[in-house]
């Protein structure tokens, strides 16, 4: 009865999300758009609730199902909180553009071309219907800054489909495959560009700065994704304290380095200026992952449960928004099963002035806090020990303070375990990113329930991440869409607190490589659900 149970829940979350199913690797799901309409929502709604009420009302369950039955009843929770108040299909056109992504099916050899070839067809010849639905359930009144990021997003993607689902499928270009994909792909462009040109004749004009959810429902986004029964004020003074102590390290450790200039011009010139040639970035992060691999190891500081690398890649260029990022198969994959670490080489057309700036800003201690974040022990350590998780509900859902924060709570732990040996300017980038974090943490709070405003935020990020007016205002309008982007400190807090109480608990027999292991052991819960299996 509980394993039935567990897969229904399944169908009808993924009947709402069928491209989650998809990222575990689960294709029969292959090619799918969710039907968001109303109606078909609250009954997708209705039936999670009536199995989360089938559910609760078993006893006798073991250990592992107790724990199952524990995340499911959340997940269910939050699927509802999402659907219902944060109403992302109502306030957030992304939300309807990134439906028809073919990205994964185009990266990931998991079957025969001309098969994937005729999902992304599939998945591209709905764009007309989605976009069409979309146009209906989108509110008349939006806030102005996610319209905008809208726009964006619908013309971002209509160019990538246009221009980069015939390249990466150019071996079937002469076939019928080839033709029908190539067909689809400018129809569905052309979708995009028509959604985009609607967006900004019949809802830019009349949006507004309506984007705040509100406090209540920030307390309840807390809740519901992360099981933290904390008020908004208890939340706000940890991420201004933990804001403050890096800063305080960030100066410390710039005055460190040069007394006589300011944090942000030792950064710079100590720390920005070091970095791969042009056309080297590729090989300097192979062997950069084998060093971070070999401390893990050489340390004791987790388990490294495969031999199998991480391979190194530059970005695929319709990926290349991002400096680097982790591409993992999911848990169900089974053709497909390499894992891809990206970077982002500078391009062949940049003058030696931009590809400069490119590379100063991916320098050598900020690509190995990176490469700490996205592989070693981040998301691809992660992503190995998943195969000891005991349960198939622990290998499908995740929590975003979890995934993001154990990421994050990585680079610090590893400054803390020894790695570069007190090099400090590996400090200051590490205690870079951090910054940029804090800021995202309290920006998220007074964005959505202090009243701060865009351009409020963006200050807040140049005076307290050293941020540059551009990518400050992309991180202050990244937070009135996503609200829990609180989630990479909040989680890597989390960590830091339980690895303290499990120190305390464990005593003389405390040991880094234990706690990790033990922390990893069921994939990606909530941590607070990890606080009640390892301290009981």
């Amino acid at each position: 009865m509980f394993d039935q149970l567990v897969e229904d829940i399944f169908l009808a979350l993924w009947a709402l999300d069928p491209a989650g199913a998809v990222y575990l690797g689960k294709h029969d799901y292959d090619g799918q758009v969710p039907d968001w309409s109303a109606d078909t929502v609250a009954a997708h709604l209705a039936d999670l609730d009536r199995l989360s009420g089938e559910l609760l009302a078993l006893d006798d369950l073991d250990g592992n199902q107790t724990f199952d039955r524990d995340l499911l009843v959340a997940q269910i929770e939050k699927t509802r909180f999402e659907r219902l108040v944060l109403r992302n299909a109502q306030r957030n056109p992304m939300s309807w553009v990134y439906l028809l992504d073919p990205d994964l099916y185009m990266k990931r050899n998991y079957a025969p071309e001309v098969e994937r070839a005729g999902v992304v067809g599939q998945l591209l010849g709905a764009a007309d219907a989605v976009l069409d639905l979309a146009r209906h359930r989108l509110d008349p009144v939006l806030a102005r800054t996610i319209v905008e990021w809208g726009i964006t997003a619908a013309r971002g993607l209509g160019r990538m489909i246009a221009e980069e689902v015939p390249v990466a499928f150019a071996a079937l270009e002469s076939a019928n495959e080839g033709r029908a994909l190539l067909a689809a792909s400018r129809r569905a462009a052309a979708s995009l560009e028509a959604f985009a040109d609607w967006l900004e004749t019949e809802r830019l004009p009349q949006a507004d700065n309506s984007f705040a959810i509100g406090g209540n429902n920030m307390e309840e986004l807390l809740r519901v994704s992360e099981m933290i029964e904390m008020s908004l004020d208890e939340m706000l003074a940890m991420a201004e304290a933990d804001l403050e102590a890096n800063l305080t390290a960030f100066v410390a450790a710039a005055a460190e380095l040069d007394p006589e200039r300011s944090p942000r011009e030792v950064y710079e010139r100590y720390v920005a200026s070091v970095h791969a040639e042009r056309g080297e970035l590729v090989s300097e992060t192979e062997q950069m992952l084998e060093d971070i691999r070999s401390f893990l190891i050489d340390y004791d500081v987790i388990t490294v449960p495969s031999e199998v690398r991480a391979l190194v890649a530059e970005t695929p260029r319709h990926l290349r928004w991002a400096f680097a990022m982790m591409d993992t198969p999911g848990p169900y994959e089974t053709n497909a099963t390499e894992a891809y670490y990206y970077v982002t080489p500078t391009e062949p057309e940049w003058d030696d002035a931009k590809a400069e700036e490119w590379l100063q800003a991916l320098n050598t201690f900020a690509l190995e806090d990176i490469s700490i974040h996205e592989a070693y022990p981040g998301h691809y350590v992660h992503f190995l020990h998943y195969d000891s998780a005991p349960t198939e509900v622990s290998r499908r859902l995740t929590s975003y303070a979890f995934t993001e924060g154990w990421a994050h709570y990585t680079e610090q732990m590893m400054w803390e375990a020894g790695y570069r040996a007190g090099d400090t300017r590996f400090r200051l980038a590490q205690l870079a990113e951090a910054l940029v974090r804090n800021c995202r943490f309290v920006c998220a709070i007074r964005l959505h329930a202090h009243g701060m405003t865009v351009d409020e935020a963006t200050e807040f990020f140049i005076e307290n991440a050293f941020y540059s007016e551009v990518p400050a205002r992309k991180e202050a309008e990244r937070g009135t869409f996503d609200p829990g982007y609180f989630s990479y400190t909040v989680g890597k807090l989390q960590i830091l607190k339980l690895r303290d109480d499990y120190r305390e608990r464990a005593g003389r027999d405390y040991s880094l490589k234990d706690f990790h292991d033990r922390l990893l052991s069921r994939g990606a819960p909530p941590v607070e659900m990890m606080r009640r299996v390892m301290l009981p």
